[in-house]
């Protein structure tokens, strides 16, 4: 969803993970020359050896898949291929570490064990660096979808009281510099509660879901459209006069009185009171434009509901 921006400290994430993919490499090739100026076989280092120069030639690909979460992408394929590389970055220190030990007991050669180590200790630094830097990609991937969840109704799947709000101030001000109209509508399900006392509320969550798609259907890509809380919904209409708003809001109430007892789930009719008004004045504040859709909303309501008036 556009709304969800990425933050500054992401990218600075994204250049430091990007900065260790180009080290990694410089210190394989190090560990490489440290253990080809040892006293050790190089049978003995071999396996080791070709695990890393795998984990280099892999490294291409960990750096596309970088590119694709700094673009946007979900992390899911940069996680897994970092957790294989780092599982074999691992293996190799494993076998290296033995035979470092080994070779110390048998020759006690004071300057290979020191550098070997010194390699192995950058390794292992390497090998917590990846680690921190997937945990910290985990982390923010969790911190989205935490975001996201904080923003939707569960229910419906629309967006939730704070995410209308999100919008209607990023929408108003807009409307404001551009001074082009800003309509927002206000809609409340009639008798609802005769739903949920006939049927029950399973049969009435089945209604508000039924009433939230045909809302979607109705509206256009630009509007902005949320469950305010039990049956009552917003739909914000950028760049839209009150003509043009009329003719979506009608367009809503009498899709929702045609719905189906197979589209309901309950062998009922239901219908939508609506009350709109529009911004196209740039003193004009938010809270009084909500003033005015809830109060036309409230007259649709007393005046024999199933309708829509305008402020």
């Amino acid at each position: 969803m556009s709304e969800f921006r990425e933050q500054p400290q992401d990218n600075q994430l994204i250049e430091r993970f990007d900065n260790l993919l180009w080290r990694i490499p410089r210190h394989i090739e190090g560990v490489t020359f440290g253990l080809s100026q040892s006293r050790l076989t190089p049978g003995s280092y071999e396996t080791s050896l070709n695990r890393l120069n795998s984990v280099k030639e892999r490294l291409p690909d960990i750096k596309q898949a970088l590119d694709e979460v700094a673009s946007g992408e979900p992390p899911d394929q940069l996680i897994q291929q970092g957790l294989t590389i780092e599982n074999d970055m691992a293996q190799a220190y494993s076998k290296l570490s033995h035979l470092l030990h080994s070779e110390a007991a048998k020759q006690r050669i004071v300057m290979d064990r020191l550098a070997v180590g010194i390699a192995i200790l950058i390794l292992v630094i390497l090998l917590l660096a990846g680690g921190l830097m997937l945990a910290l990609i985990r982390l923010h991937h969790q911190h989205k979808k935490v975001l996201k969840l904080s923003l939707m109704d569960e229910l419906t799947g629309l967006g939730n009281r704070r995410y209308m709000l999100n919008f209607s101030e990023l929408l108003f001000e807009q409307s404001q510099r551009s001074r082009l109209p800003l309509s927002m509508a206000l809609l409340d399900l009639d008798h609802f509660k005769h739903v949920n006392d006939n049927f029950g509320h399973p049969a009435g969550d089945q209604v508000l879901r039924a009433f939230a798609d045909a809302l979607c259907d109705e509206v256009r890509k630009a509007d902005i459209v949320a469950r305010l809380g039990g049956e009552e919904f917003c739909v914000l209409m950028p760049e839209t006069n009150a003509e043009g708003a009329l003719e979506v809001v009608e367009r809503i109430r009498k899709r929702v009185a045609r719905l189906s007892h197979q589209e309901l789930g309950v062998p009922t009719a239901v219908t939508v009171s609506l009350g709109l008004a529009t911004a196209d004045n740039p003193d004009t504040s938010f809270d009084h434009l909500y003033g005015r859709a809830d109060q036309a909303l409230y007259e649709a309501k007393t005046n024999g509901r199933n309708r829509v008036v305008v402020d």
